[in-house]
């Protein structure tokens, strides 16, 4: 059923779209933390919206990683000694995405209860869930400079140790 859609993405998207978006999508889920910290700690209306929308796009921009993951993959030759930290690293990202999530949910339905203010829960929810993006990149560093996955070599093509 989804096959028309994801042979569209793949013919549309180059093998280097996950190296693309993602940095975007941990840079500003690191913004979002780092604002809600400034918001909860100043308890500033300015603070608190930024926050908030950052927050927000950093899940939205977590789902276009995660896309894009699926599509980076699809152009690379998975050996079993990489598969499994493969599974792992797509393991830790949805949690990630999942984490933020439900960070962004506590914040959706407490801001009109406490306005220009930041929940506790929401923001330390938000602090876990930058712990495990740190360590879904690390993961996916260990891929690439480790293992070689998703590297061109000029001259031999696409590289898989």
């Amino acid at each position: 059923m989804l096959t028309p859609i994801y042979n569209l993405m793949y013919s549309l998207l180059p093998a280097t779209i996950h190296p693309m978006v993602v940095h975007f999508t941990i840079a500003i889920l690191y913004l979002a933390v780092l604002t809600e910290v400034i918001a909860y700690f100043k308890k500033d209306d300015f603070y608190e919206r930024a926050g908030f929308l950052l927050l927000g796009l950093g899940v939205l921009s977590t789902i276009a990683a995660g896309v894009a993951g699926v599509v980076s993959e699809h152009y690379d030759v998975i050996t079993p000694a990489v598969a499994s930290l493969l599974a792992t690293h797509r393991f830790f990202g949805e949690t990630t995405g999942v984490i933020f999530l439900i960070a962004f949910v506590i914040r959706f339905l407490t801001r009109r209860q406490k306005p220009g203010r930041v929940v506790l829960s929401a923001l330390l929810i938000s602090v876990v869930g930058l712990v495990f993006v740190t360590y879904t990149g690390h993961l996916g560093g260990t891929l690439v400079y480790n293992h070689g996955l998703g590297v061109t070599v000029p001259g031999l093509g696409q590289r898989h140790f």
